[in-house]
């Protein structure tokens, strides 16, 4: 296909949505209307996620040493805990460092004057959360090592419910994606409808179908392309808000950093145009039987 030939088609195709501005409009607010819609429960999800991994992330094992266990020992120990498996950091902690923790959670006028019963222990963190249980039974058996503790049985159920929470995001997510290609290809199919004349025209003329499909898949990758854009827009100035809002009142929740939504933008961009693109594929598609 020719450059020049090529060049034609864009001509067409801005023409034509000069010509058809009303129903481009349309097509452009529908395109952004669902992507916003979509945009918005993607962001829920992601945030979804990303809360998730960071509560994950924050399992780890307490390995409490025997009272006998020296300074050899828990050089020894440092050693070997690091060398097991699936074990991402270990992190020493004294019995007085114990001790000014427990002081800093309760206060430390209540426990003026008692004498420090905690252990040395080590905190240990794996590379995948998941492995948590296993790890903490292999660190059971090693000498020196009284006892072990991780939240048995809660971890297990907080896994469980992580596992089926992304799958219920996931499954949300693929439900309101199929909703809004679904309305986004009927706009655009309203549009190639109101031009089927041309379509037939052209077709009696002798115009291959490529030949007639090429403007409108660039209008719909145009129209797909405005319509996201618009759709990002919105959802830009709403998820900075609310980013801004939940970091000043609750800083415990750790949202998506603002610099992974633009990444988010950018796949958005591409959507749009790869929905308008198919939305006038499909729909042109009958009107070129002729």
């Amino acid at each position: 296909m020719r450059i020049r030939t090529f060049g034609n088609f864009f001509k067409e195709a801005f023409v034509s949505l000069f010509r058809n501005r009303w129903m481009s409009l349309a097509s452009i607010g529908a395109v952004a209307a669902s992507l916003i819609v979509l945009g918005s429960f993607l962001l829920l999800s992601v945030n979804f996620d990303h809360i998730l991994v960071d509560v994950e992330s924050q399992v780890e094992i307490t390995a409490y040493l025997e009272d006998t266990a020296d300074d050899l020992d828990i050089a020894r120990l440092k050693g070997e805990l690091s060398g097991i498996y699936g074990v991402k950091e270990v992190n020493f902690v004294s019995k007085e460092d114990a001790m000014e923790e427990f002081k800093e959670q309760v206060g430390k006028e209540l426990l003026e004057g008692l004498e420090n019963p905690l252990p040395n222990s080590f905190r240990i963190k794996a590379d995948n959360p998941q492995d948590v249980p296993e790890i903490a039974q292999k660190i059971e058996k090693v000498e020196k090592i009284d006892q072990v503790k991780y939240g048995k049985g809660i971890v297990e159920k907080l896994f469980n419910m992580i596992h089926w929470a992304r799958i219920i995001g996931l499954v949300i997510m693929v439900v309101f994606a199929a909703i809004s290609i679904f309305i986004i290809a009927n706009t655009i199919r309203l549009t190639v409808f109101a031009r089927r004349r041309e379509i037939n025209i052209m077709k009696y003329v002798g115009a291959t179908d490529w030949f007639v499909r090429w403007p409108f898949l660039i209008e719909g990758m145009i129209l797909g392309l405005i319509g996201s854009a618009i759709s990002i827009g919105i959802l830009g100035a709403g998820y900075n808000y609310i980013y801004d809002v939940v970091k000043l009142n609750v800083p415990m929740i750790s949202l998506l950093p603002l610099s992974n939504f633009y990444d988010y933008g950018l796949a958005f961009l591409a959507v749009g145009m790869l929905i308008g693109a198919l939305g006038s594929s499909f729909s042109i598609k009958r009107f070129l039987r002729v």
